[in-house]
């Protein structure tokens, strides 16, 4: 993984997190939650008189037509805030509900079909209807049919938003910071893409795809928590919705956790995998509320991952897991202050910069250890050189000769260059004169000692015979001390440099 493959990953990351962000329209007006509100079984399909023994009063907050069905009367008065809206007017139900609504006693629409038991006709989750500006007067009435009979799971507030405002699509008032969100999305499955790919050809395959799992998880909960803002779905998707929000929550801890444990605790890290798993688990089945639960997933990981930094870096004094513990202090410490709107945009930020942070640290480690490997690498073909030339010094070896049909020996390190010559080879001896070898220059190449460097295709050099490396006229060559020049072709100028270098060292 080079430096600018890492840069622009991560300043993609950077300009969806600093985008422009917008919260939402403020023009909605809300019916206060804690207005009283009159509630009586669903009886009949057309609204009752409300006078009945049955009927109860209660606050809008409160309201739970989960695996029921129940009508419900509103009175409100037109306060100034309904006043300065411009029409066209609209009502806003955002509920886990079918619904059919009345306004001073006039059907004013419906959003599926509400029923008292399974026949009932689902209805989505966020719904405008039209109120004609004639309708409303200083003192108004307004009736709602509601019933969630396919609840999946019951959530403590199934009535969202109940309020008026100008007549429009209910999207723009739901996550309108979408273009953040998306672009976020985008990024982290390019992310995906990007480390899952490398994970197959560079060292620390497992940081790598883990990396990718991460990105992976990252784009699927962002997508699934912005589901709602992207498209209007049926009441039932909410439920499933919030499963996976949680499930993957979770599942992005667990994986933050792994990569911390291998990086920070070595061969312990399955105990304290183990420990985490069961403990962020059992917080995400047990919290109330998935909000909790979906916070649960990523904060206690996050809590053992501090657990383990911290014990580490009190042996070892590390800066490298100080900073990684400051950095997870200040995401927690934002979790802790900002919980109640951490699922808005908070979120889709905090696991940006945290991603980022990881991805450059991991970059920084690989860089750092792609430098020790190379110094390592330099070390080693200086002491094979350094063997092979002890091993020449104490048993020179003699090259055999045979051209038509006589045989000759000749010493391997008299030899100052071969030139290939078809199927033959010119050996240039040290003395001034020249011999045949009868083979190719690979074959030959193969027998003598390693302190002979193929500098060209045809060429191979005794580099005890060097004197110079230079340059003219854009040619590269070496000057020998028997006072001949052999071409390097451009492609093994810098490994004939680097095995010059390690010739004198």
């Amino acid at each position: 993984m080079n430096s600018h493959s890492v840069f622009y990953f991560v300043a993609t990351l950077f300009f969806g997190c600093f985008m422009s962000v917008a919260y939402g329209n403020q023009q909605l007006v809300p019916f206060a939650r804690s207005a009283e509100v009159t509630v009586c079984p669903f009886t009949t399909p057309e609204p009752p008189d409300f006078l009945s023994p049955q009927c109860k009063m209660t606050q809008l907050s409160k309201l739970d037509p989960q695996n029921q069905a129940i009508w419900v009367k509103l009175e409100f008065e037109r306060t100034q805030r309904l006043a300065e809206l411009s029409p066209p007017y609209g009502l806003f139900l955002f509920a886990k509900a079918a619904s059919r609504v009345y306004l001073n006693g006039v059907f004013i629409g419906q959003n599926g079909l509400p029923a008292a038991d399974k026949s009932e006709q689902m209805g989505k989750m966020d719904k405008v209807l039209y109120i004609p500006e004639e309708l409303l007067a200083s003192q108004n009435k307004l009736v709602l049919a509601l019933s969630a009979q396919h609840s999946l799971i019951t959530l403590d507030y199934p009535i969202h938003y109940l309020g008026m405002g100008q007549y429009g699509d209910p999207k723009q008032y739901i996550q309108s910071f979408s273009s953040l969100g998306l672009s976020l999305i985008g990024a982290f499955l390019l992310g995906a893409l990007y480390f899952l790919s490398i994970s197959f050809r560079q060292q620390g395959r497992r940081n790598f795809k883990l990396f990718s799992a991460l990105c992976l998880l990252a784009a699927l909960q962002l997508g699934t928590e912005m589901s709602r803002g992207l498209f209007n779905y049926d009441y039932p998707w909410h439920d499933m919705r919030l499963i996976l929000v949680a499930g993957l929550s979770f599942l992005f801890g667990m994986v933050l956790l792994i990569y911390s444990s291998f990086k920070v605790v070595g061969s312990r890290a399955w105990h304290w995998i183990y420990i985490g798993g069961f403990l962020s688990l059992s917080a995400v089945i047990f919290a109330p509320g998935f909000d909790v639960k979906a916070t649960a997933g990523i904060f206690i990981p996050l809590l053992i991952s501090l657990l383990q930094i911290a014990l580490i870096w009190w042996q070892s004094r590390e800066k490298s897991l100080l900073n990684w513990f400051v950095v997870q202090c200040m995401v927690v410490i934002t979790i802790c202050i900002a919980t109640a709107r951490f699922h808005e945009i908070i979120y889709f930020v905090i696991i940006a910069l945290l991603l980022a942070y990881l991805f450059v640290r991991q970059a920084r480690e690989y860089n750092l250890q792609q430098i020790q490997h190379l110094c390592d690498q330099s070390h080693i073909a200086k002491l094979e050189f350094k063997l092979a030339q002890n091993q020449q010094s104490h048993s020179p070896t003699r090259l055999e000769l045979s051209v038509a049909g006589k045989t000759d020996y000749v010493t391997m390190m008299d030899i100052a260059y071969c030139k290939a010559a078809g199927d033959y080879v010119e050996l240039y001896m040290k003395d001034g004169t020249d011999k045949l070898y009868s083979g190719p220059l690979k074959q030959l190449e193969a027998t003598l000692p390693s302190v002979f460097v193929k500098t060209h295709r045809s060429y191979l050099v005794n580099l005890d015979e060097v004197l110079t490396l230079h340059c003219a006229n854009n040619q590269h060559g070496l000057l020998l001390t028997v006072g001949e020049t052999v071409p390097v072709s451009r492609r093994l100028v810098p490994s004939v440099r680097a095995t010059l270098k390690e010739s004198v060292s």
